[in-house]
C-alpha cells in the first residue's frame, strides 16, 4: 500500500473512522468536482444510548460531526503531499428529504466499503446500517498496485 494511503487509513482510524477505502470515480457525471475524479471513503459507527428513535437520531448527527473532522485530517494529508481535497456540500433540504447530487453511500460502494440491501440502505457487510459515511473527493492518484 502507498505511503499517502496507509498514512490516509492510519490518521482515519486513529480519529475514529470504522471502515476506510480508496476509489476511481472517473466517468461519474454527477461528480460535484469533475476535475477531482478520485475518492477517500470512511464511515463512522453509529453508536445510539438505547434503542429509541431519539437516541439513534442523537447518534446520526454525532455521527455526522465526527465525519467532518475526519474530513479535515484527510484533506490536510492531502495537502502535504501537494494534493487537492474537497467534500461534498451539505445536503439541501426538499421538504424533510436530504437530497445531495453524490451521495457518500455511492463512493462507499465504489470504494468496497458497501453495498446496497434490498431497501436501498447502504450496508457495510460487518457492521450492517449502523455506520455513516464520509467522502472526500481528491486529485490524488492511486497507483493500480495500490488498489483494493
Amino acid at each position: 500500500m502507498g505511503v499517502l494511503r496507509e498514512e490516509l487509513r492510519r490518521n482515519l482510524m486513529n480519529a475514529g473512522a470504522v471502515l476506510v477505502g480508496y476509489a476511481s470515480l472517473a466517468g461519474n457525471e454527477k461528480l460535484p468536482y469533475p476535475a477531482l475524479t478520485q475518492a477517500v471513503s470512511y464511515a463512522v459507527r453509529l453508536e445510539p444510548a438505547d434503542d429509541s428513535v431519539w437516541a439513534y437520531a442523537r447518534a446520526y448527527f454525532e455521527a455526522g460531526d465526527k465525519i467532518e473532522l475526519l474530513a479535515e485530517h484527510v484533506k490536510a494529508c492531502l495537502r502535504r503531499y501537494g494534493f487537492s481535497g474537497e467534500v461534498m456540500p451539505k445536503a439541501y433540504m426538499d421538504g424533510e428529504t436530504p437530497v445531495t447530487e453524490f451521495p457518500d453511500q455511492t463512493a462507499a460502494a465504489a470504494a468496497g466499503l458497501a453495498e446496497r440491501n434490498g431497501d436501498g440502505l447502504a450496508t457495510a457487510p460487518e457492521l450492517g446500517i449502523n455506520v455513516r459515511f464520509g467522502t472526500v473527493f481528491t486529485d490524488a492518484t492511486w497507483k493500480r498496485s495500490e488498489e483494493a
